[in-house]
C-alpha cells in the first residue's frame, strides 16, 4: 500500500556519505521512495542522490545560517536554556519544526518520519500524521562518553548530556513509534517510553559490494580499524587497539601492523603513529584498506546503535573480531561469521589465532560474506517499516 510520507533527515541522502549514519539514511530513503509518495526534507550541506530526488514528490532543505565560532557557542548556550542539546541547537530544530508544519499542511502526509532522535522536536509540526522517529543512538551514550571529553569543560558536557536525556523523553512523548537498531537500545529507551510509545527494533541493512575483498589480506599482516573520530567511542576503541591490544598481538606476530582509518583523528590518536601504526585521516575510499586487511578489529566499549564498520567489513568478506557492544544489532553468528570477544587479552588472542591460521581466516571471511548476501538488504528493513506503518494506520 502506497502512503504519503514526509521524510525528515539530518543529512542529504547520498551513497558516498562520509559517516555511517549518512549512508544508512541513503539506504532506507532509497527503498521508501520506491514504495511510497515521499516528500524529503533534509538539513542543508549536501546534494541528494539524483536517483532518490527523481522519485520524490518534492525535495526541500533547511540550511541554518553560519553564525561563526562564537555564534555557535552562543546558540548552543541559548539552546540549552530552552531545553535543547548542543546537537539539536546546531541542527536548528526550531526552524525544522516550522518547516515540517508548513509541508505537512500542504502535503497532508499519513506518516511523518524523522531519521534522528536529535531532530525529534520536529515531530511537533506533524499535525494529524502518524509520527515515527528512528533513533540511531540513544542519548544515554552522551553520558557514557563524558570521561572521554578533554577540552576542560566537564560541567558543560554534563549539562548537555542531561539536556539530551530530557530532549529524548520529550521526543518519546511526541512519537507514535520509535525505531531503534538493537535490543540494547530498546531496553535503554523502554523506561522513558513507559508503554505509551511503541518501540520496535529494526536493524540496518547495507549495500553489499558486488565482489568480495581478498579474504586473507596481504603481507605484512594488517589489522584495520575504521571510524569517524568526531565520535568519542571510536577514539576510545582505536586508542585501546593501538596502545593495549596491538602490543599483545605483536608479541606473537612481530610483523603485524595496524591501520587506523577515518576522518578527524585527534592529536592523541595521531601521536600513536609509528612504524607499526598508520593513522591515515580521511580517505577517498575505505575499500583498498579492507582489501589489504587480514583482520578487522572493532573493540568498541561505549555508545549505542549499530556499528556500520562491522556491517561494511562483513559485507566485504573480511574476518572480523568485535566486542559485544560493537556486535549489537548484528545478526551474524558469533564463532562462525565473526568472533565476538571482550577484554584486551581475549581480543588479542582471537586476532592472533586468525593471523596464525590463514585457512580459518578465509573460512570466516567467506561465511561473513555469505551472511551479508543473505541478510543485509535494505528491502528487508523497509518491509519492517511497512509493517509498522500498517499497525499505526489501524490504531
Amino acid at each position: 500500500m502506497r502512503r504519503r510520507i514526509l521524510l525528515v533527515t539530518a543529512v542529504a541522502p547520498a551513497a558516498d556519505g562520509r559517516s555511517g549514519g549518512a549512508r544508512a539514511v541513503h539506504g532506507i530513503a532509497s527503498e521508501l521512495v520506491r514504495r511510497h509518495d515521499v516528500v524529503l526534507l533534509h538539513l542543508g550541506g549536501g546534494e541528494v542522490d539524483a536517483a532518490i530526488a527523481e522519485r520524490c514528490v518534492a525535495v526541500h532543505d533547511v540550511t541554518p545560517p553560519d553564525p561563526g565560532p562564537w555564534g555557535v557557542r552562543a546558540r548552543g548556550a541559548a539552546g540549552i536554556l530552552r531545553g535543547r542539546s548542543l546537537k539539536a541547537g546546531a541542527s536548528a530544530v526550531a526552524v525544522l519544526r516550522r518547516r515540517v508544519a508548513e509541508l505537512a499542511g500542504g502535503f497532508s502526509p499519513q506518516i511523518v518520519q524523522v531519521e534522528s532522535g536529535v531532530l525529534g522536536d520536529a515531530l511537533a509540526g506533524a499535525g494529524a500524521a502518524r509520527r515515527v522517529v528512528t533513533v540511531y543512538e540513544p542519548a544515554a551514550s552522551l553520558g557514557e562518553c563524558l570521561a572521554l571529553r578533554r577540552d576542560g569543560l566537564p560541567f558543560a558536557h554534563r549539562l548537555d548530556a542531561w539536556t539530551a536525556l530530557r530532549e529524548e523523553r520529550r521526543m518519546l512523548g511526541l512519537a507514535d513509534a520509535v525505531v531503534v537498531l538493537s535490543e540494547r537500545d530498546r531496553r535503554l529507551l523502554a523506561p522513558a517510553a513507559g508503554g505509551r510509545t511503541e518501540l520496535v527494533t529494526i536493524p540496518l541493512g547495507w549495500d553489499v559490494p558486488p565482489a568480495a575483498c581478498d579474504p586473507a589480506g596481504s603481507d605484512p599482516p594488517t589489522l584495520l580499524f575504521v571510524g569517524n573520530f568526531v565520535h568519542p567511542p571510536n577514539i576510545d576503541a582505536a586508542t585501546t587497539l593501538a596502545a593495549r591490544i596491538l602490543p599483545l598481538v605483536r608479541g606473537q606476530h612481530p610483523d603485524a601492523r595496524l591501520q587506523i582509518v577515518g576522518a578527524s583523528p585527534p592529536a592523541q590518536l595521531r601521536a600513536l603513529a609509528s612504524d607499526a601504526i598508520e593513522v591515515t585521516g580521511e580517505v577517498a575510499s575505505v575499500m583498498p584498506y579492507l582489501e589489504r586487511a587480514a583482520v578487522v578489529v572493532v573493540p568498541i566499549a561505549l555508545g549505542g546503535g549499530m556499528r556500520v564498520k562491522v556491517l561494511e567489513a562483513l559485507a566485504a568478506g573480511k574476518a572480523v573480531v568485535a566486542s559485544t557492544r560493537a556486535a549489537e544489532g548484528v545478526g551474524a553468528r558469533p564463532g562462525r561469521d565473526l568472533l565476538v570477544v571482550d577484554g584486551d587479552r581475549q581480543t588479542a588472542a582471537a586476532v592472533g589465532g586468525l593471523l596464525a591460521d590463514a585457512g580459518a581466516r578465509r573460512a570466516m571471511a567467506t561465511a561473513a560474506r555469505a551472511w551479508a548476501l543473505r541478510e543485509l538488504r535494505w528491502a528487508s528493513m523497509a518491509d519492517r517499516y511497512d509493517e509498522l506503518y500498517a499497525r499505526l494506520g489501524r490504531r
